[in-house]
């Protein structure tokens, strides 16, 4: 048998003249991504700095968001790192940034999961958590850190907590979804570095990171209101100390709007299936029932409107429906933060008190949101935006 220029045996034809197998061409990311892989082999980064996305973009006449994602596959793999304010480097050039004062290389995260009255899991935090976890385990190892992930229901966090930091000393920690006064000034106490991410809470050398979920309600109540609802609902997550800035948000879009508020219209809930249907059958004996329906998160409002469709109402011909984030929802109206990044930051936090822990002053970031449109809102009695 005849063999291939690659040296290896050529495939018997089935039918025809036969044909070799044709080369995909590639992405305009994967190109990019080998030029930038090429330039780094050969040391053509003065001082191992990259050029802006912007001077890259220019220059190899593609989109500022191609150059990103190319950048983002290089960092993943450990080529690149990028630094705040200062710019992406080669890695073997610039180096991971150096935590001085500790000899652990560990950081703890500890994410909460809540349960509902049925013991049905609330679907607070599993579709951002996976999210989050990524964004930190990634800035962790830019930084030659590891992340000790555990999670737990809220109540018996304390015990994660203990048990995690008796097996392996840490650095530092980082508590996901969770704001136990107790616990975390306990931390405080024991001198280790904390972050709170999805969360917030005014207390002495505690940081945080969090969605800004305030102007995310109130940019959803002024989208409903610009298409011409005055009846607007919001089903609350029934653990409002956990997130008061949302029903603070909601109750500021009103006043903004200048749209009347009613103590009825604020449904309380359970982030759970049987809480969707709660919410379904108290919208259904309002009178008169919201034009429109504003939901914790995304998860709450896809199960709310699969109960609406159970009981032939329509979405959004009788009430549109919109969703406070989270999980993706195709064709769902809803604003969203990016997860991601606010585990980076929660890590890039802590690689700052870690750094300089004497100086460091207690971090409290906000993450925007930004609104997306989809078929689930439209104007009162009619079924397109």
């Amino acid at each position: 048998m005849a063999r291939s220029r690659r040296g290896g045996r050529q495939p018997k034809a089935t039918s025809g003249a036969g044909f070799e197998r044709l080369n995909r061409p590639l992405t305009l990311v994967a190109q990019v991504e080998q030029v930038l892989r090429q330039a780094i082999a050969e040391r053509r980064f003065a001082n191992g700095r990259l050029p802006t996305e912007v001077e890259l973009a220019d220059q190899l006449g593609v989109s500022r968001e191609t150059v990103r994602l190319a950048a983002e596959v290089l960092q993943r793999q450990g080529l690149l790192i990028k630094v705040r304010r200062k710019g992406t480097f080669v890695r073997s050039s610039h180096g991971p940034l150096q935590v001085k004062g500790t000899r652990s290389t560990l950081l703890g995260y500890l994410q909460a999961r809540y349960q509902g009255s049925q013991g049905q899991e609330e679907a607070v935090s599993r579709a951002i958590s996976g999210l989050m976890v990524q964004g930190a385990i990634e800035e962790a190892g830019q930084a030659g850190l590891r992340l000790v992930v555990q999670d737990a229901p809220h109540l018996e966090l304390l015990r994660a907590f203990q048990q995690v930091h008796h097996h392996t000393p840490l650095c530092g920690v980082i508590f996901a979804s969770f704001g136990e006064e107790k616990l975390l000034n306990r931390v405080a106490g024991l001198g280790l570095p904390t972050v709170l991410v999805d969360h917030d809470l005014p207390l002495p050398k505690i940081n945080s990171v969090r969605d800004d979920s305030f102007e995310g309600a109130r940019q959803a109540v002024q989208h409903l209101a610009a298409l011409g609802h005055r009846r607007i609902a919001f089903a609350s997550w029934h653990q409002v100390d956990l997130n008061p800035w949302r029903l603070r948000g909601y109750r500021q879009g009103l006043r903004d709007a200048g749209l009347p508020r009613r103590r009825q219209w604020v449904i309380p809930t359970e982030l759970t299936e049987a809480g969707a249907r709660q919410v379904v059958e108290q919208w259904l004996r309002l009178t008169p029932r919201p034009t429109a329906l504003y939901c914790f998160n995304n998860t709450l409002a896809r199960l709310v409107i699969e109960g609406l469709q159970r009981r032939d109402v329509r979405v959004p011909q009788d009430v549109s429906i919109l969703g406070g984030g989270g999980e993706e929802v195709p064709g769902l109206t809803c604003h969203q933060a990016d997860w991601y990044q606010i585990g980076r930051g929660g890590v890039q936090i802590l690689l700052r008190v870690l750094a300089n822990p004497r100086r460091h002053t207690p971090e409290h970031q906000l993450s925007p949101h930004t609104m997306r449109l989809g078929q689930t809102t439209a104007v009162p009695g009619e079924g397109t935006e």
